[in-house]
C-alpha cells in the first residue's frame, strides 16, 4: 500500500512492525509512495521530513506512518474529481494600441498564438469559462480562449484564464503561464455544497435585497462561489475556483466542504496523530521549509491548502492529538485567523494557555516551535452529515463539563466567525412557529404536546432569519460569543402557552395567546354579529356550524 524508498537501511525487525510500508519497491504500483511514479498519490512531505529530521528511526517510521496515513484518509475519503476543459489558441488583448501591446501580439504569435487585440471601451460583456470565453462588443461578438488586460478590471481578473500585466514581472513569465494552461487543461473540483444546511438557499432576501449569510462569496477572490440574488441560489464555478478553502472556513453550517480534504479526510487522519504535537502545513508551503530541521516533538500533518481551516478543524486537530499546534502558513485568511482567536481564547478561559501558534515563516516557527504542550486529549465521532456547530457543540461540551468559564466574544462588527444567542418576548410570542419553521438548522424547534418553543444555544448560526419573519418582534439576536457552561448546550424552553380548546367540541385547536390576540384584533369587526364572534374560538369544523346554523335561524 506505501512506498517508502530510501538510502537508509532500516533494521528488519524495526521494519516489520510497519507491515502496511513497503520499503525500496519502487518498482512496483502503490496506493502512495514518497516518490511520483508508479503510485495513485505521491507524497513529498516524506522525503521532506527524512531530510530535516534527526529522530531515531523508530520514531522516524512512526512519523512516516501518521503521514502515510494521513494521504490514506485523503485517498480513501476525499470525492474530488479530476475534469478536463480544452483551451485553443485565441488570445484576446484588451487594451491600447502601442509599444506594450504590440510587444505582446509579437511575442505571442511567436508562440503560435492567435492574439486579438481590443480597445476596452468597445468591450460590453465578457462570460463563459476558460477555453470557452465569450466578448460582446460593440460591433461584434468575439469568443476566445484567454484573455490579457491591460488595464485594471478585478471583476474580469476573477476568472481563470484573463489575467493582468501588472501582476507579472515580464511578458515572458506570463506568455510562460498562459502556455501552461493551453491544450488540455486539467483541474480538481474543490467545493462540496448541501443546499438543505445552506442559510442562503432559496431564503427570503433580506432588507437590502440580498441574503441572510453570503460569507462564502464575501470571502471567495474568484468565480469558484458567486450568488444569484433573484433566485437565492449560490452559483459554483468549480473552473474558477481557487481552491484556497475559504469559503469552507467561513461557512457556518458546513454547508460547504472542501472535497481535497473534507472534515471525514481529517477524522480519519488524526486517529493517527495522538499523544504527539502536530505541526500543521499546506502542501504548496513545504518549499519554504528547505532550512528547517524539524524538531522530534513535533509531526508534520500535511494538508492541501492554507485557508480552509475553520475553528472545528483547529479543536479537532488539538483535542485528536492532546497537544497544542503550530500552524506554519505565510497566508491565513480572516476567517481562519478568527478561528483561532475563538480556539484560542476558549483554551484561556478554560485552561489558562493557548492551543494554537501560527509561524508565518521559518525564523518565527524556531522561536515558538517549543510552545505546544500536552493539552486534554479528546476522542469524538460525529454522525454522517452531521451539522457543524453540533460537532463543534459537542468537543466543546467535553472542555466545559460542569463548569462556568464565563464567555468568549466572536461575531461583533460583522466577523466572518459569529457565534450569540437570542432572546424571545415570551409575553409577544403567539406560538405561530414562524421562527421554527425559517430555521433550517434545527436551533428552534417546537414542542407540540407541550405548546412551547425549545431553543438550542449551540446551534445558533447568527444569521437573524428567524429575528425578521417573526411577525410579533419578539426575537432578538446578540452577538455575545459562547457562554462556557451548560446551559449553552441545553435545550431551553423560551416560550409556553396554555392549549386554547374549540368551545365547542374542545378539540385543541392552538395556544391560548394566539386565540387572544385574534379576539382583539377582529372583535371591533365582528361587534354586532355574535355568531361570528363565537367563531373566533372554534375549530374549523365548529366554524362552518355555527355560521350554518345561524344563517337558517336567520332565515325563518
Amino acid at each position: 500500500m506505501f512506498n517508502l524508498t530510501t538510502t537508509y537501511h532500516y533494521a528488519p525487525e524495526l521494519a516489520e512492525q510497519f507491515s502496511e510500508i513497503h520499503f525500496n519497491s519502487h518498482h512496483n504500483h502503490h496506493a502512495i509512495s514518497n516518490l511520483d511514479k508508479n503510485c495513485d498519490m505521491y507524497a513529498p512531505e516524506i522525503d521532506w521530513y527524512l531530510s530535516h529530521s534527526q529522530d531515531a528511526p523508530q520514531v522516524q517510521l512512526d512519523k512516516i506512518y501518521k503521514m502515510f496515513q494521513n494521504r490514506l484518509a485523503i485517498y480513501d475519503n476525499a470525492p474530488f474529481k479530476i475534469l478536463e476543459q480544452e483551451v485553443g489558441l485565441k488570445l484576446l488583448i484588451i487594451g491600447y494600441e502601442g509599444a506594450n501591446s504590440q510587444e505582446l501580439i509579437d511575442k505571442s504569435q511567436a508562440l503560435g498564438f492567435l492574439p486579438m487585440l481590443v480597445h476596452p471601451s468597445d468591450i460590453i460583456s465578457v462570460s463563459g469559462k476558460i477555453g470557452e470565453f465569450e466578448a460582446v462588443c460593440r460591433s461584434e461578438t468575439i469568443r476566445f480562449d484567454q484573455a490579457v488586460l491591460f488595464v485594471q478590471n478585478p471583476t474580469l481578473e476573477k476568472f481563470l484564464g484573463i489575467v493582468s500585466v501588472q501582476d507579472f514581472y515580464n511578458v515572458e513569465e506570463m506568455l510562460s503561464l498562459l502556455l501552461d494552461r493551453r491544450g488540455t487543461y486539467r483541474y480538481k473540483t474543490t467545493i462540496l455544497y448541501n443546499p438543505n444546511s445552506c442559510q442562503y438557499h432559496h431564503r427570503r432576501p433580506d432588507k437590502n435585497g440580498e441574503g441572510y449569510c453570503h460569507k462564502c462569496v464575501d470571502v471567495c477572490p474568484s468565480f469558484g462561489v458567486d450568488k444569484n440574488d433573484n433566485l437565492m441560489e449560490l452559483v459554483f464555478s468549480q473552473i474558477d475556483c481557487k481552491g484556497c478553502g475559504g469559503c469552507v472556513a467561513t461557512c457556518p453550517t458546513g454547508a460547504i466542504d472542501f472535497a481535497p480534504y473534507t472534515i471525514d479526510c481529517l477524522m480519519q487522519g488524526l486517529k493517527y496523530y495522538r499523544n504527539t504535537a502536530v505541526l500543521l502545513i499546506p502542501e504548496e508551503f513545504l518549499p519554504l521549509l528547505q532550512d528547517y530541521e524539524i524538531p522530534s516533538h513535533l509531526t508534520p500533518l500535511i494538508i492541501p491548502r492554507e485557508k480552509f481551516p475553520s475553528e472545528l478543524h483547529l479543536l479537532s486537530i488539538t483535542q485528536e492529538s492532546g497537544y497544542g499546534c503550530i500552524f506554519f502558513s505565510p497566508v491565513v485568511s480572516r476567517p481562519s485567523q478568527e478561528a483561532i482567536e475563538l480556539v484560542n481564547a476558549i483554551y484561556q478561559n478554560i485552561f489558562k494557555q493557548d492551543a494554537i501558534w501560527v509561524a508565518n515563516d521559518v525564523e518565527a516557527l524556531r522561536k515558538i516551535e517549543h510552545l505546544p504542550q500536552p493539552i486534554v486529549q479528546y476522542s469524538y465521532a460525529p454522525s454522517p452529515n452531521e451539522h457543524k456547530r453540533k460537532h463543534f457543540a459537542e468537543r466543546l461540551r467535553f472542555m466545559v463539563k460542569d463548569g462556568d468559564f464565563g464567555r468568549v466574544e466572536s461575531g461583533k462588527s460583522g466577523k466572518m466567525i459569529r457565534y450569540g444567542t437570542i432572546s424571545v418576548d415570551a409575553q409577544k410570542c403567539t406560538l405561530c412557529l414562524s421562527c421554527v419553521e425559517s430555521c433550517n438548522v434545527d436551533c428552534l424547534t417546537a414542542n407540540h404536546s407541550k405548546f412551547s418553543l425549545q431553543y438550542k444555544p449551540y446551534l445558533c448560526t447568527t444569521c437573524g432569519y428567524c429575528v425578521e419573519t417573526c411577525p410579533e418582534d419578539a426575537i432578538k439576536l446578540d452577538l455575545d460569543g459562547i457562554a462556557l457552561n451548560p446551559s449553552w448546550f441545553e435545550m431551553q424552553v423560551v416560550a409556553q402557552d396554555e392549549v386554547f380548546h374549540c368551545i365547542e367540541c374542545q378539540k385543541p385547536i392552538g395556544s391560548k395567546r394566539a386565540i387572544e390576540k385574534i379576539k382583539d384584533k377582529m372583535a371591533g369587526f365582528f361587534a354586532s354579529d355574535s355568531a361570528k364572534l363565537r367563531t373566533l374560538e372554534c375549530c374549523s369544523d365548529c366554524k362552518v356550524k355555527i355560521m350554518f346554523k345561524h344563517h337558517f335561524e336567520d332565515e325563518a
